[in-house]
């Protein structure tokens, strides 16, 4: 019994525990848990990856603080302790960027899209930040913000080349937000997708700056690419369904909102409308549907205009 106890006390103590995964021959992850940051989980609640290269790693998101990502560092440094050439944010939510810190340490080169590092010179992600320190207390304090090094402008690419490894990062019309870029690693045909991409878990549409309607337009160009394996940031390795799993999450949502939406219907009455629908279990639903939903209703109004 007072193993068991011990047990216990170990995972409530260390719950935010984490483990490095191999995917396949030089590309390793974190799986981070499902849910908000908490002091349970101390913000780790997303997946950060790291490639292996000739001359150095290559790493995508870096967690939520720098603590975490320093955690990641360490793990992936027993796999080789060759420097860490760059690090790619894929959008400038606080479990993608935040951690930057740690890789900036590392003199790692930082790339993402140029909207990010405008963001954070117009002194709006600092705000952000502030705020989100109240709401999770105790969780973000380290916080430093670290803009990119590299920036790639929306709807164009920007490639890396290291050895026989070629990395082609794409900036994204404004979908999940207005900050995303994918990662396909062509000679591997791996697509690193963000938070666009999931499977039996529910997205996020909620943010200040997405686009419902661009997100679909996202995924159709994802399709495009022969991607054998897709690293989103919140789920184990997906394949190719997943995108069509996050589509017609997407255009079920808007479709519903635009239906009831054109009969009269006030925003608490869709919402209610919504009851008993097939995604009622899936992952998350309670955390983002309701904001989801919300989001669209206002979106369509701004796509009248």
């Amino acid at each position: 019994m007072k193993k068991v106890f011990l047990i216990l006390l170990i995972l409530i103590t260390f719950g935010f525990s984490m483990k490095l995964i191999k995917v396949e021959d030089n590309l390793y992850m974190v799986r981070g848990h499902d849910g908000l940051p908490s002091k349970e989980n101390k913000g780790f609640i997303s997946n950060a990856f790291a490639v292996l290269t000739n001359e150095g790693w290559v790493v995508i998101d870096s967690l939520t603080t720098p603590e975490l990502a320093r955690e990641f560092i360490k793990l992936i440094k027993k796999e080789s302790n060759k420097p860490i050439l760059y690090l790619i944010v894929t959008h400038y939510h606080l479990d993608h960027w935040y951690g930057a810190k740690a890789f900036k340490e590392k003199k790692a080169r930082i790339v993402g899209h140029k909207n990010l590092k405008e963001v954070y010179e117009s002194g709006e992600a600092e705000q952000v930040l502030e705020a989100q320190k109240q709401i999770f207390k105790g969780i973000l304090d380290n916080v430093e913000l670290i803009p990119p090094d590299i920036t790639v402008a929306e709807g164009k690419s920007f490639t890396i080349r290291i050895g026989k490894d070629e990395f082609e990062i794409k900036a994204m019309n404004p979908a999940h937000t207005n900050t995303d870029v994918i990662v396909y690693w062509k000679n591997r045909k791996v697509l690193f997708a963000g938070d666009l991409v999931y499977k039996d878990r529910i997205p996020f549409m909620g943010d200040r700056n997405a686009s419902s309607k661009g997100w679909l337009k996202a995924l159709e160009e994802l399709k495009k690419y022969d991607a054998k394996v897709i690293l989103g940031g919140h789920n184990y390795p997906l394949d190719k369904s997943a995108i069509d799993w996050t589509y017609n999450y997407i255009k079920f949502v808007r479709n519903t909102v635009k239906k009831l939406k054109d009969k009269g219907y006030f925003i608490d009455e869709i919402k209610q409308a919504f009851k008993g629908n097939p995604y009622e279990k899936v992952k998350m639903y309670g955390v983002f549907h309701n904001q989801n939903v919300y989001k669209v209703f206002n979106e369509l109004d701004l796509e009248l205009e």
